[in-house]
């Protein structure tokens, strides 16, 4: 089955290549948004064909032949890359238009490869918050006019500076390229261009006093092999290995603590961090079947060989779990658990360089015994 998707820009049909033209006139059914056919001649002679909603059933019975309006690039968050996904059994045949991203580099005189994009179309934003705290400029892809006042209270809300751009109808006869206001229409079909005010530095996390170390910290995250995927914390507290691992591999968290304190704590980290977080508020012990898969699982606290019984038999293949002890009684627990699933345990103690008499010395800190697993079905 061969089913053709051609972009279209805002600037319609006058703006498609003759291909384009002669994929469309010789087309006998056409599938696409409202908006998107309503930029076509009235002299086709296909049928026109608005998605219905919800619009991923549809997908499914795309018959052989049609032909289907895409925004921009199909394949750039666009529903060429859904229906590649979706239905593989497909012979697709694309047809590209510019992107809005590539029209929005132009107009902004940015370099594309030095451009972070972010989609907001029915995806979180909040990667843009870690682009911009990189430093990096960024073009985010809105969902609607309501986008760039989102963004922007994003940003103050996790202390950030930055300039945005609105960028409109792009390509099109109605373009409007603007400085981003409060008091703005916005037309729906945008995008939004920040560049920081600089770079923010090394994130800092608000904390009571009970957080892991940057040292072991960084161990722990190394250790857990960041992935896009999911991590659980138990005993999250601040959130700081949590969030750490989904800023290395751009994953999202689940923080399961049993103070709400805490909790709240951790969700303010996690909003200025720019990291996609769900907190689960209670005890360690209890896990939560609506919790997303883990791709791994960090036991900060709370470690019991039920915890962790549960943890192991949830990771799918390949997920790390790794838990940090300092207790003889831990050290014990994690050595019986070794025993009982595998892993190896690791031993780590760092000194620090203190004020001693007229002179200094290092002081040791308690060790940290670290059992660390990787799932493996026999």
């Amino acid at each position: 089955m061969t089913v053709t998707v051609v972009g279209i820009g805002a600037d319609g049909w006058a703006g498609l290549t003759g291909t384009a033209h002669g994929e469309l006139r010789s087309a006998t059914v056409i599938h696409g948004a409202p908006r998107q056919l309503d930029l076509l001649p009235g002299d086709l002679s296909a049928d026109l064909r608005p998605w219905p909603s919800p619009l991923l059933p549809a997908l499914d019975g795309l018959a052989d032949g049609v032909h289907v309006l895409a925004s921009g690039d199909p394949m750039f968050y666009g529903i060429g890359a859904t229906i590649a996904r979706r239905r593989p059994d497909l012979d697709l045949r694309v047809i590209p238009h510019l992107s809005s991203f590539a029209l929005a580099c132009a107009r902004m005189r940015w370099p594309a490869e030095e451009v972070t994009v972010v989609s907001a179309v029915a995806r979180d934003p909040a990667p843009a918050v870690q682009a911009v705290r990189a430093g990096r400029r960024t073009i985010v892809l809105s969902e609607s006019g309501a986008t760039p006042a989102a963004l922007a209270d994003m940003l103050r809300g996790a202390g950030l500076t930055a300039t945005l751009t609105v960028l409109e109808q792009l390509g099109g006869a109605r373009e409007k390229i603007r400085p981003f206001r409060r008091n703005l229409r916005i037309d729906d079909l945008n995008v939004v261009a920040i560049e920081p005010a600089e770079h923010a530095g090394e994130f800092v996390f608000e904390h009571d006093g009970q957080i892991t170390k940057a040292d072991v910290r960084a161990l722990t995250v190394s250790a857990l092999r960041p992935t896009p995927g999911w991590i659980w914390d138990f005993g999250a507290g601040s959130g700081s290995v949590g969030i750490s691992w989904a800023l290395q591999g751009g994953g999202s968290v689940v923080a399961v603590e049993r103070r709400a304190d805490r909790a709240e704590r951790a969700a303010r980290n996690a909003a200025r961090a720019g990291v996609a977080l769900e907190i689960v508020v209670g005890d360690t012990a209890d896990l939560t079947a609506d919790m997303p898969v883990p791709d791994a699982i960090f036991i900060g606290g709370g470690l019991t060989e039920q915890l962790a019984a549960a943890c192991v038999g949830v990771l799918p293949d390949g997920g790390r779990l790794v838990a940090n002890t300092v207790t003889v009684e831990g050290q014990t627990l994690v050595t019986a658990l070794r025993s009982r699933f595998g892993g190896d345990l690791r031993s780590y103690t760092v000194s620090d360089l203190e004020p001693l008499g007229g002179g200094t010395a290092w002081r040791p800190r308690r060790p940290i015994v670290q059992w660390v697993l990787t799932k493996e079905t026999a």
